[in-house]
């Protein structure tokens, strides 16, 4: 009484996927490995259109770099205490200052 298949499907069957319910046991990390690929692959490209955007437009590439701008905002936000430091530490501490010889 077995009255045929219970699903009618070939008897083999190739697909990336892994074919009928498949389900490999690194699903997970193969799926890393490639979103990680793809998200490597569209940041190269998006780099190269914005550079390529940049030289049509006739900038110099240097004003479009991260680093300079962290550089800029460093300096303008630590040379000026350094100044202020120095410059109070040159009043009273000196022993061969003016002020210190005339008392």
């Amino acid at each position: 009484m077995g009255g045929g298949g219970r699903y009618p499907y070939p008897k083999f069957v190739w697909s990336p996927a892994g074919g009928w319910w498949g389900q490999p046991a690194n699903w997970k990390m193969n799926t890393f490995i490639v979103s990680c690929g793809m998200a490597f692959t569209c940041a190269a490209i998006i780099r190269a259109v914005a550079h390529r955007e940049a030289e049509l437009a006739g900038e110099p590439l240097e004003r479009r770099r991260l680093t300079t701008t962290w550089r800029e905002y460093l300096h303008k936000r630590y040379a000026k205490p350094v100044e202020i430091k120095a410059a109070a530490g040159t009043e009273g501490d000196n022993p061969t200052s003016e002020t210190s010889a005339t008392e």
